[in-house]
């Protein structure tokens, strides 16, 4: 495993490589608050590839946007191609959970990348709303955002400490925790602090409709495939049949296991990509 740093357009970017240099890259992003660790426990699956993971700006070790702004969740699709571009990837396979499975879809759908195959874990596209409620929508994150209310800066006596609190808000391993515990706080005089930027709590302005998301499915070209945990959280499996049926080839496998299946199963979950990666179509499993 070897650190690496990307400097794009708008942030420093850090991040972690494992396998093959000049093997086929695997550039993996991770879910929200999570970060480079989240892609761990696969990486060594894959020793034949360029495994690369990204913490997104504003977690991890990468850096946080200046003072007296916020995140847009259209940024993070700008981000990816920026990393891209300046990894100066080409045919490469796009992996992601959660929230950077949810923005893989809409850049994907952009047509500008040569994605070779796209791997969603846990994730098909982003949330969406009926487009009435958008004016609400604002409203609750302008308030936010001008009265931040409850958005103070969390510090632990220890790491334990943090990583008991990791485990109250998702659904995982103690293991898979401490790894993303690890990579996720750092010290400081008055204790352990997540390296979050606090800021990423806040509200969205806007959310895509459903029709706008399905529009993005259309366009994606390459080989999908869509992993999903039977005891997740997030229930997916039945969700979505217009955003499916939209992408042309398209593979969904069941696996046991919750939202972060690919931290806490990842010899489960490496043999479907694998499938995946040397077929055309993995078999369903549950």
């Amino acid at each position: 495993m070897l650190p690496i740093s990307i400097r794009t357009k708008f942030h420093s970017i850090e991040g972690l490589e494992w396998g093959n240099p000049q093997g086929i890259p695997i550039l993996c992003f991770h879910g929200w608050l999570d970060n480079a660790n989240s892609f761990a426990p696969l990486a060594p699956y894959f020793p034949e590839y360029r495994f690369i993971s990204i913490d997104f700006p504003g977690h991890g070790k990468s850096s946080h946007k200046p003072e007296n702004t916020v995140y847009y969740f259209a940024e993070y699709a700008l981000e990816i191609v920026s990393i891209v571009q300046s990894l100066g990837l080409e045919d490469f396979i796009l992996m992601a959970h959660s929230m950077g499975a949810a923005i893989s879809t809409l850049v994907a759908g952009t047509n500008l990348l040569k994605i070779k195959k796209l791997i969603l874990i846990e994730a098909l596209g982003p949330l969406t709303n009926v487009s009435q409620s958008a004016p609400d929508i604002m409203s609750e994150a302008i308030k936010q955002i001008l009265h931040p209310r409850g958005k103070k800066e969390t510090y632990f006596p220890d790491m334990e400490s943090a990583i008991t609190i990791r485990l109250r808000a998702g659904d995982m391993n103690e293991n898979s925790a401490s790894l993303l515990m690890e990579r996720g706080i750092e010290k400081t005089p008055r204790g352990l602090k997540p390296r979050r930027d606090i800021r990423l709590h806040f509200n969205s302005f806007f959310r895509y409709t459903e029709e706008q998301v399905v529009s993005f499915c259309e366009r994606i070209e390459c080989p999908t495939l869509l992993i999903l945990g039977d005891k997740s959280n997030f229930p997916i499996a039945n969700a979505f049949p217009n955003r499916k049926s939209a992408i042309k080839n398209l593979s969904e496998v069941i696996l046991s296991g919750g939202h972060h299946l690919h931290m806490d199963h990842p010899e489960k979950v490496a043999h479907v990509i694998h499938q995946f990666l040397n077929e055309d179509t993995p078999k369903d499993t549950q």
